[in-house]
């Protein structure tokens, strides 16, 4: 494949790039839900990430996967657009990508409300592991192609990546100058319990009710929702897409042609 061998021919010499094809970019950026918005300056920015982000680590296929040349595109433009104003730096710690053909099973613990910890076997679209191996269903990824949904199980995980550069994943990645911390932590906390009480007294929770699994599934989440549907984080909560806005350095939401009552909520 070609950018298997464009891997072997860099090396890991400092800074290898592939030279995507302009023409073969501009259409998965046509197509894609989250790029479909992006002014040309940062489509071809993102095409400049990407590029590098294929030839910095190997990509490997599972599961009887069919790994052509344009899945590992995809993969590279979706992994590379919450740090297209954050920088490549930021997913240092993905050193290799091993995509499924499907949904994939998964051995961990998992504790019960008694306190007895039980071995458990899971389906899992995507995870990240912690010894730098980003894990992907492809039959997830191609989801994701409906504009309607909210799942974007590539940025789902590299949020967890995210998360996690401050040495934990616990909703709280490392903020830039100028982001109140203490804000930050008051705000997702609050907006974490209000989607947990919605669904203790069964009522329709306003995103994903995974979100409501732990601190750091909720950053993920909001992550998906910042970038595919804004729209709608703004009316679960504005001012956790303000945050996001502030620490990613993309609004999404002015991107688009959103109603104008939606924007106005983030001058509230």
């Amino acid at each position: 494949m070609l950018w298997q061998a464009l891997r072997r021919l860099f090396g890991r010499r400092p800074s290898p790039s592939v030279d995507i094809p302009r023409d073969a970019w501009s259409a998965l950026c046509r197509e894609q839900p989250e790029l479909v918005d992006l002014t040309a300056d940062e489509v071809e920015r993102l095409r400049q990430l990407a590029g590098r982000f294929l030839a910095g680590r190997p990509f490997y296929a599972a599961g009887g996967m069919e790994l052509t040349d344009a899945a590992q595109l995809r993969i590279a433009a979706l992994a590379v657009l919450p740090v297209l104003a954050l920088g490549l730096d930021w997913l240092e710690a993905i050193r290799s990508v091993v995509i499924y053909p499907d949904a994939f099973e998964v051995d961990h613990e998992e504790m019960d409300e008694a306190g007895v910890v039980h071995e458990v076997r899971d389906l899992r679209a995507g995870e990240a592991w912690s010894h730098g191996t980003l894990v992907l269903s492809w039959a997830d990824i191609e989801a994701g192609l409906d504009p309607e949904v909210a799942t974007s199980v590539v940025v789902h995980e590299i949020a967890h990546f995210i998360d996690g550069a401050n040495g934990a994943e616990n909703g709280f990645p490392p903020l830039g100058k100028g982001q109140d911390r203490r804000r930050w932590t008051a705000d997702f906390q609050s907006a974490f319990e209000r989607l947990n009480d919605a669904l203790d007294a069964d009522r329709e929770p306003p995103i994903d009710p995974y979100a409501a699994t732990n601190p750091a599934e909720f950053f993920a989440v909001l992550s998906e929702y910042f970038f595919r549907l804004p729209e709608e984080l703004v009316h679960f909560d504005a001012g956790l897409y303000r945050h996001l806005a502030t620490f990613y350095g993309q609004d999404p939401l002015h991107r688009r042609d959103a109603p104008a009552a939606v924007k106005s909520a983030l001058d509230v």
